[in-house]
């Protein structure tokens, strides 16, 4: 059987894309004003209930980036990274039509999402790659015998 050969750059931003998650979500759970802010929306509330729920969102979607990658699971990772792009398209928008957001922050959501989007047709790209060999392989060593 042949092992899946990815670069380390492919290894690397998968755990990239997670310690920023995990750092993101961190802030918003530990520093929610200045979070908020980075996100590109000021909000005015009498609790941090937003802040907890997109810390902890932020935070999980960053230990599956982390997790998926350590076990190089590329294909479910290219699968949860291209889902998961729907959260920074919405947060571009909600970003964009608010009247109050920080002006210039819709920028890093969008691109964000981007990021994705290529991140996650190269693990398909490569995933798909490596498995017609494997089945060429099969094959022949089934022949031989």
């Amino acid at each position: 059987m042949q092992t899946k050969q990815f670069s380390g750059w492919i290894t690397a931003v998968g755990y990239l894309f997670g310690a920023g998650l995990v750092f993101i979500g961190g802030r918003f759970l530990l520093a929610p004003e200045v979070a908020e802010r980075g996100y590109g929306l000021v909000f005015d509330q009498p609790t941090n209930a937003f802040h907890y729920i997109k810390g902890i969102r932020d935070v999980f979607s960053g230990l599956l980036f982390i997790g998926f990658t350590a076990a190089r699971w590329f294909k479910p990772l290219g699968g949860v990274t291209l889902a998961g792009s729907l959260i920074p398209v919405v947060d571009m928008l909600i970003v964009l039509s608010d009247p109050h957001a920080v002006a210039g922050s819709e920028w890093i959501h969008g691109g964000t999402a981007i990021a994705l989007w290529v991140y996650g047709y190269v693990l398909f790209r490569n995933e798909r790659s490596t498995h017609q060999p494997q089945f060429e392989h099969t094959i022949t060593h089934r022949q031989g015998q």
